[in-house]
């Protein structure tokens, strides 16, 4: 039969994430709706074999939707994927519950999708193909059954040895006298693998190994054998060798359709397990790569010690292999040193690269005639020409440290500065001078001043640590709770406070993986 094109109809109200998902997927049928009120719309008319929804929605939650899709009974088969920016557990264990299939991380990693779709197209091209043989063969259900638990079995395979292990199961969906399994091996010839046949039968092994030698690239073929007054279906393993099912009797039709249908499958399985093995490939390299460049990454971070008579550490915790947070330090001119920490919006490769972007441009833009101020204001220029449509942006902190204790900051987004008066004894919050980054090309940022005495400690952090969750009590880590460990560790050098301080997010979220980078640096006047 016809195999037509798998539905995929997605969910999203972001126009972005459409058009890549109609490029990334455009081997399929798919149909894009931006609310929950055009989705219900579409799917009764398209009647998708997957539908793609985003968590959240302007008219709805995704899970709702995915809810409301199980809740009617002709959308029962509709298989479900979730886009979300987080593998939080909670969520996914709740969407698991109503019946969603799988997640999709935002930003994508392009052979990830593919595989996962891949692997579900594979799926419901044999489940179509099943549903096609019930209609016109009654007669042969309880052999269709056993062959739908036998794809079952083979719906994990990844390697073409249990993929052999299992047809020897066969006999007991198609009727056979007998079963020859070839192989083939490095050097190019046929070997027997299995056998399941009469003594007299093994004559039948040279005649099939010359049936090898003057085959076609058909996936099935049916012929009779003379000699031994027995009937033959060969099934191509492709390059992996021959099955032949040996019969008493001649294969009716049905028989035959199951066997075609078999061959079918066995092509199907083969092909997952290459392009298993292909994404396998690719993932390494992809792994091997993105190692690389997560040295790069660290190789770039600063290594502080005493300057302009302040003792400053730094801290970097990627939730990913790499990271959208940065830290940097260089002098401006002499005796004057510059601190950055940044925090673009997301994590992972894509943020790593935009981090980087802005790591260069602000060094660019950094000498001493250009105030932190002046920096970011052309930092933000350039972003907008250099990254529209991206939907990136970052949040970001300068300070320049002076000998004398003075320090010029400003900061665009950023979670606010804690200034620490060690005579007092307190903490003072530095709000913010200027919006995000990379948002509005007519953003304005202003300079700041603080001075520094013996003792007084500037902390500056990515949102990362606030943001980061106990499991169990729902509760953020904050900006409270950050304080109050500022406080108590406040008497230790720097390297010891942020030490401490990361020790008390991993006790609160129960040591569980970070949802968001966290970068954190503390600037202490000796």
């Amino acid at each position: 039969m016809d195999v037509e094109p798998i539905r995929i109809l997605v969910l999203d109200d972001d126009p972005f994430i459409g058009k890549m998902l109609a490029s990334i997927l455009a081997g399929y049928n798919v149909k894009y709706t931006t609310s929950f009120s055009q989705f219900q719309q579409v799917i009764e008319e398209f009647n998708p074999d997957i539908a793609i929804i985003d968590l959240h929605l302007p008219d709805a939650h995704g899970l709702d939707v995915c809810k409301w899709i199980r809740s009617q009974n002709q959308y029962e088969d509709v298989i479900l994927y979730i886009l979300t920016a987080t593998n939080e557990e909670q969520t996914l264990i709740r969407a698991y519950s109503i019946g969603v299939m799988d997640y999709i991380i935002k930003p994508f990693n392009k052979f990830i999708l593919f595989s996962k779709l891949r692997r579900c197209s594979l799926m419901i091209e044999i489940k179509r193909k099943l549903e096609h043989s019930l209609e016109y063969q009654k007669d042969i259900k309880k052999r269709l059954l056993k062959l739908n638990d036998f794809i079952k079995r083979c719906i994990n395979i990844d390697d073409i040895d249990t993929l052999v292990a299992l047809l020897l199961h066969v006999k007991n969906i198609i009727p056979v006298d007998g079963l020859f399994i070839f192989n083939k091996v490095k050097t190019g010839k046929h070997t027997v693998l299995k056998l399941i046949a009469h003594e007299s039968w093994k004559s039948l092994i040279p005649k099939l190994q010359k049936v090898i030698t003057q085959s076609t690239s058909k996936p099935v073929s049916f012929f009779f054998e003379s000699h031994n007054n027995v009937y033959v279906a060969c099934i191509s393993l492709q390059e992996y060798g021959y099955a032949f099912f040996i019969s008493n009797i001649p294969y009716n039709p049905d028989e035959k359709n199951l066997i075609g249908l078999l061959a079918e499958i066995i092509r199907v399985i083969i092909s997952r397990t290459e392009i298993y093995e292909y994404v396998q490939k690719q993932n390494k390299l992809y792994r091997d790569e993105i190692s690389k460049v997560r040295q790069i990454q660290v190789a770039q971070l600063p290594k502080f010690k005493n300057i302009n008579g302040y003792e400053i550490a730094s801290t970097f915790l990627p939730a990913e292999d790499i990271s959208g947070d940065f830290f940097d330090g260089f002098y401006v001119e002499n005796g004057v040193f510059q601190i950055v920490l940044c925090d673009v919006s997301g994590h992972g490769i894509a943020s790593s690269y935009i981090g980087n972007a802005m790591r260069t441009l602000i060094r660019t833009f950094s000498f001493k005639e250009q105030s932190p101020a002046r920096v970011l204001h052309n930092v933000n220029k350039q972003m907008i020409v250099d990254g529209k449509g991206l939907y990136y942006f970052g949040t970001t902190v300068i300070c320049r440290l002076y000998t004398d204790g003075t320090i010029h900051y400003t900061s665009a987004g950023h979670p606010p500065l804690y200034f620490y008066n060690y005579k007092a004894h307190t903490i003072e919050e530095l709000p913010n001078t200027g919006g995000l980054l990379g948002v509005f090309d007519d953003m304005d940022y202003q300079d700041s001043r603080i001075t520094l005495q013996s003792g007084d400690m500037l902390f500056l952090y990515t949102d990362g640590l606030t943001e980061s969750m106990n499991p169990g009590m729902k509760t953020l880590y904050g900006e409270h709770r950050l304080k109050e460990n500022i406080l108590a560790y406040a008497h230790e050098n720097p390297g010891e406070i942020l030490h401490s301080i990361c020790g008390s997010m991993y006790e609160f979220t129960g040591y569980a993986p970070l949802e968001d980078d966290v970068t954190l640096m503390c600037i202490k006047k000796v």
